[in-house]
């Protein structure tokens, strides 16, 4: 019987990128139950772990706090389960926050309204600043998939809550929030072709995922202590 949701918010680091968001899954199933936590499964004749992601990050992405909800069949204090999945896990895959929200809370992917992310790409800081500032002056601008079996074209503009630009080696750094939810998934990687067509971006990491529920946390805690 289901007793217990938790939150968790974690890291995927550079050494695993090119790892499948299954292989993820898997990661955080044998660790839940390295750590002797009671994790819950589905009814059935093929029982599924109970986690939940609020969205699978893109092969080559790093993350820096990615969501999941793992449900329990028994109560766990909050900062015991992060002290136990902690120990089970490394600093390529790593438990950042936890918290502890209802059973009957929305889903994260149900939840989920906004994606952070940083950008590096091979184009001079004082470039990038121009066509940016072009990008947010327009009302909209047209972009077309053409890399999905029906192509689909939408209004980029639109997708982009904020888009800044900083110099780096090399280049640029892009950090941008873009739409999430269930009406539109905008990637970075569209945003950087929109801007600078033929260029491709070195590297990519999803900083933050914005949940749209305000569901507050029964508890919460993070592997440097109580949040207060």
């Amino acid at each position: 019987m289901t007793q217990q949701r938790i939150r968790v918010w974690f890291r995927k680091g550079e050494r695993l990128r090119f790892i499948s968001h299954l292989d993820v899954l898997r990661h955080w199933e044998r660790a839940i139950r390295r750590a002797g936590l009671p994790l819950a499964y589905s009814q059935g004749f093929t029982p599924h772990p109970k986690i939940a992601f609020a969205a699978p990050l893109p092969l080559g992405f790093t993350g820096e706090a990615e969501v999941m909800d793992v449900t329990l069949t028994e109560r766990v204090a909050v900062e015991e389960f992060c002290r136990r999945l902690a120990e089970q896990t490394t600093d390529d895959l790593a438990v950042v926050t936890v918290r502890e929200v209802p059973i009957s809370a929305p889903a994260p992917q149900a939840a989920l309204a906004w994606a952070d992310y940083e950008a590096e790409v091979p184009v001079p800081a004082g470039e990038a600043q121009r066509r940016v500032a072009e990008f947010l002056a327009a009302e909209s601008w047209s972009y077309t998939d053409t890399k999905r079996e029906r192509p689909r074209t939408y209004d980029l503009r639109r997708a982009v809550a904020w888009l800044q630009v900083r110099p780096a080696a090399g280049g640029s750094v892009l950090a941008m929030r873009l739409q999430a939810d269930q009406e539109l998934t905008a990637r970075p990687e569209h945003l950087v072709e929109a801007l600078f067509p033929g260029v491709e971006a070195r590297r990519i990491t999803r900083t933050a995922l914005v949940l749209r529920d305000s569901t507050p946390a029964i508890d919460a805690w993070r592997t440097k202590g109580r949040f207060e």
